[in-house]
């Protein structure tokens, strides 16, 4: 599961870019991604900030975010 936080500072730092990077993805590998919005993950001043599988993970970008899933979409 991937939860990207869409409180205030992590939008305003560009938590929806990271939406669209993973809605851009191919049909058959979102459909390995349970992808969800949260309230807030508590790492404000390191924002945009995702947890994935239960591991937070802060100062995350596009590029970031896509090197996690194709590493971790590979392992399942």
């Amino acid at each position: 599961m991937i939860e990207i936080c869409v409180g205030t500072s992590c939008h305003l730092l560009g938590s929806q870019d990271l939406f669209h990077v993973v809605e851009a993805l191919p049909i058959h590998r979102q459909a390995k991604i349970d992808l969800r919005g949260v309230a807030c993950l508590q790492c404000c001043r390191k924002g945009p900030s995702v947890r994935i599988d239960g591991l937070v993970l802060t100062e995350m970008t596009p590029d970031r975010l896509l090197g996690v899933i194709n590493d971790n979409l590979v392992l399942r």
